[in-house]
């Protein structure tokens, strides 16, 4: 259905490719893991806008990559500190093996990123504590967290960014 959806809007466009992207949440080298007590709850920081990069203009149809990008969301849900990581099972390219191109195209876009922050949720004595931090009298506290997610730029001009993460 996909596959029919994307050939209808590249027949619509007429010979022009369109760039589409994918991206993968993958988990950035060196990340802490939290120890939840049992009265708390993380809440995972949710996505609000993710605007992923066109293909770079300067590079050649013919070529793939793939990049991971590695940013902070903040207490605000906004994204700071984007960097480029390589060498990544996810990304096994090294910086001299990449387009500069792709690297700033991905670059630009996670810096666009917006998210609902992520958050530890405090539950009163005697509550259920809850995945999604519900419940009378819980105390919400936003967190800054450090991810990563790959993005994929594929021959053709088709780019995309397939999320995964714990």
């Amino acid at each position: 259905m996909l596959v029919g959806a994307a050939l209808a809007a590249a027949l619509f466009a007429g010979c022009k490719t369109r760039s589409a992207v994918g991206m993968q949440m993958v988990l950035p080298p060196m990340a802490e893991v939290m120890d939840i007590p049992k009265d708390k709850a993380f809440l995972m920081a949710s996505p609000v806008s993710q605007p992923l990069p066109e293909y770079p203009s300067g590079v050649e149809r013919d070529a793939s990559a793939r990049v991971c990008i590695e940013f902070v969301v903040a207490e605000t849900g906004a994204v700071s500190s984007a960097t480029p990581i390589y060498g990544l099972p996810e990304c096994p390219a090294w910086r001299a093996q990449l387009d500069p191109g792709f690297v700033d195209a991905a670059l630009q876009a996670a810096r666009r990123w917006q998210f609902l922050a992520a958050a530890i949720c405090t539950f009163p004595p005697g509550s259920e504590v809850t995945d999604d931090c519900s419940g009378d009298g819980v105390e919400v506290r936003p967190v800054a967290i450090r991810i990563a997610y790959a993005f994929a730029f594929q021959r053709g001009g088709r780019v995309t960014a397939e999320a995964r993460g714990r």
